[in-house]
């Protein structure tokens, strides 16, 4: 799948998104902290598409990647990076088969900057 045939989120969705998800897990802290951050994180994918023709696997760990490390939400940083990575994911017909045990590790080994984007795209091409 190239850049062009690939479905991106865009700001208003991402937020949209994440308003929704913590909404519906009961939070009260959400928000968005910083709009340039969460845009930086949702231009990755695009850019890895561009500079090292990165196919949809590799474009959604750039993406958790940067919504991980770039912390753009008020509150639920990494449960929505996490969901958005799914949603981009879903979207692109990427299934993925990772339980929420499994998504909440990815997201903590980046956190802890015990993974970057090749491990995170490892780990997804185990659970696809």
């Amino acid at each position: 799948m190239t850049g062009e045939d690939v479905s991106y989120i865009d700001y208003v969705e991402a937020v949209d998104l994440h308003f929704a998800l913590m909404k519906m897990r009961g939070e009260t802290r959400f928000g968005v902290e910083s709009r340039d951050l969460i845009e930086s994180a949702l231009a990755r994918p695009k850019h890895a598409a561009i500079y090292e023709n990165a196919d949809v696997g590799r474009q959604a760990a750039t993406l958790v990647f940067g919504l991980i490390k770039n912390h753009p939400w008020t509150g639920g940083n990494k449960r929505t990076a996490s969901f958005l990575m799914e949603e981009f994911l879903f979207r692109n017909n990427f299934e993925l088969t990772a339980t929420s045990k499994d998504l909440y590790e990815m997201c903590l080994a980046v956190e802890s900057d015990a993974w970057k984007v090749d491990e995170i795209e490892n780990w997804l091409r185990d659970k696809k």
